[in-house]
């Protein structure tokens, strides 16, 4: 294998972006509708409708004075990395509190949240484009809300425009990938992968630019700064692998800075490929800069690799497991150790009976402290790496992983304590679970999460 072949950066100086006229239309237009949801019983409600709202003249902006507009996608965070802070829930204790479910009439395939004056906002994507969205003051029940936006293509992530209390669809541009969630960058600029494979940046003006550099299609776009987005790039179909959807495989990491069409390889996989859509951005070494985790494998092996973003090569690698028996899920880096320490976590094996593991960094290796098996986060062939987060939301100033159990039906929370990975809590879902699960944070701190399922039923837990 090649895990010690040469991995220098390479610094690729492109010719300047073509600029293409686009005409991007959005959708502002908000009519409300009400209802209401239930208790903690597997029992769920429709919520039924009421007098819907007059709807404003739809504008390509929305009102100024409501402040500025923030985007929330299933994804969470832009940088990758699948932690939120915040103080537990708003209600209560995990274990204790009381959900709120709500039948959906059809198979769901994301949900995002997201936290407004007026409270909480879940908005799930059903498996034929249509999108759904329910009000949720804290304490309160579910009030069935339009969205306005147009209709996702089957399989798109729902991402939100939130400006005070409006929430909407962000418009996706016509040529974008239905796998790109996009990322918005200053000066209204937003970047995404185009259906083309190709990473493409819409100007506020309605202009297009792109760099000549051939992405993953479903790459997700990563946020390293108000200028610079990270993508998985040159794929290969060198590996049969599928475990995401399709055999091809990224061989590059690669920074671009927007505007002045600036390409940097930070990671270069030589003849491995790097088997993710999306990287994690986060300060593995406690230098103060953050740096790229990455999971690598070839037909034999896979393990983790952490690079500099700033190009300087590779921080830490892992030992590597069979490949054979599957693949590795990065979930998160974070202060996940037993006394708050800076550890990063993974799934590995997450489409069987995969583990819980923490890693901690020691002189360059990621060294395997703590495990704990039994759960399931993924399922084979799917491009949904959401089903697991890092979150406190049973209220014991401790970060745990929340993650599916093996059959699906509970969602568990994982700590890393004094004596190893421990069991802290299970949940049930009300059936088995079909989209990422969702999590809000809320400006006091608490946060609230939702899954819905297969059997067309959201649970949200404040």
């Amino acid at each position: 294998m090649n895990r010690g072949a040469a991995r220098e950066p390479a610094v690729l100086r492109r010719p300047p972006a073509v600029l293409v006229a686009a005409v991007v239309a959005l959708a502002a237009a908000l009519i409300g509708a009400c209802g209401a949801g239930s208790g903690d019983s597997p029992t769920e409600a429709t919520p039924a409708p009421t007098q819907a709202s007059s709807a404003p003249v739809p504008t390509t902006t929305l009102p100024g004075d409501l402040g500025p507009v923030t985007y929330a996608d299933p994804v969470y965070q832009p940088n990758g990395n699948r932690l939120a802070t915040g103080l537990g829930l708003g209600t209560g204790f995990i274990q204790q509190v009381t959900t709120n479910d709500i039948s959906l009439g059809g198979t769901p395939t994301w949900v995002t949240g997201a936290s407004t004056p007026d409270g909480d906002v879940w908005v799930v994507a059903l498996d034929d484009g249509t999108v759904i969205g329910y009000q949720v003051p804290v304490g309160g029940q579910p009030v069935e809300i339009d969205v306005p936006g147009d209709r996702l293509v089957a399989g798109q992530p729902p991402v939100l425009a939130v400006q005070g209390s409006s929430v909407r669809l962000a418009t996706t541009p016509a040529n974008a990938s239905p796998n790109s969630v996009p990322v918005y960058l200053a000066g209204g600029r937003a970047a995404y992968v185009d259906n083309l494979q190709r990473l493409t940046v819409l100007e506020a003006d309605g202009t297009l630019w792109r760099p000549d550099l051939e992405v993953l299609p479903d790459s997700r776009v990563v946020q390293i700064s108000s200028e610079q987005v990270l993508v998985l790039a040159d794929p290969t179909d060198r590996y049969p692998h599928s475990s995401l959807g399709d055999n091809l495989e990224a061989t590059t990491a690669v920074v671009v800075t927007v505007g002045v069409n600036e390409v940097e390889t930070i990671y270069r996989s030589e003849d491995d490929v790097i088997e993710s859509i999306a990287p994690l951005l986060a300060d593995v070494d406690g230098d103060g800069i953050d740096d790229v985790a990455l999971t690598v494998s070839n037909d034999r092996e896979v393990w983790i690799v952490v690079a500099s973003s700033t190009g300087s090569g590779v921080v830490a690698t892992s030992d590597p497991v069979d490949r054979l028996l599957g693949w590795r899920q990065l979930v998160a880096v974070g202060p996940l150790g037993p006394t708050g320490e800076s550890e990063v976590v993974e799934i590995l094996y997450p489409d069987a009976g995969g583990s819980v593991r923490y890693l901690s960094l020691t002189g360059g290796e990621l060294r395997v402290v703590a495990t704990r098996t039994g759960y399931r986060s993924h399922e084979f062939g799917s491009r949904n790496l959401e089903q697991v987060l890092a979150a406190d939301v049973d209220r014991d100033g401790r970060i745990e992983v929340i993650v599916p159990t093996l059959d699906r039906q509970n969602i568990a929370g994982v700590r890393h304590g004094p004596d190893g990975a421990v069991d802290m809590w299970a949940r049930p879902l009300g059936g088995t679970l079909a989209t990422n699960i969702a999590v809000l944070a809320r400006p006091d701190g608490t946060l609230s999460i939702a899954a819905a399922t297969l059997e067309g039923s959201l649970r949200i837990w404040q």
